[in-house]
């Protein structure tokens, strides 16, 4: 997957997120609604990339909270205890170069 493509993807998930908080602040809570759109997504992502860099991906949208308010304190590290994924140009750049994209990076 190309970097802009990745970058708009994330950035895409993060907008429908931000928007369904923002219907679910005027009392409509479209969570349940959404949960087979969420399904077909997070499946995609299990496609292009492997069990690992899912794993990954994962972390840093959900635990670090890429998706809604980020978390800086929250930290992941490489087995020579660098500090990796702090942003999600980070996180594309750790996907490619450990080869966790099934489909190319070209």
């Amino acid at each position: 997957m190309k970097r802009d493509t990745f970058m708009k993807c994330c950035e895409r998930m993060k907008t429908a997120s931000n928007n369904i908080d923002a219907v679910y602040k005027l009392n409509i809570d479209l969570h349940e609604f959404m949960d087979d759109e969420h399904w077909v997504v997070q499946h995609l992502w299990s496609v292009i990339l492997t069990p690992e860099g899912y794993e990954w991906f994962s972390w840093f949208m959900y635990e670090k909270a890429y998706l809604y308010e980020f978390k800086d304190d929250m930290r992941a590290y490489d087995e020579n205890k660098n500090e990796i994924c702090q942003t999600l140009p980070d996180l594309y750049e750790y996907l490619v170069t450990n080869n966790h994209f099934y489909t190319s990076t070209k």
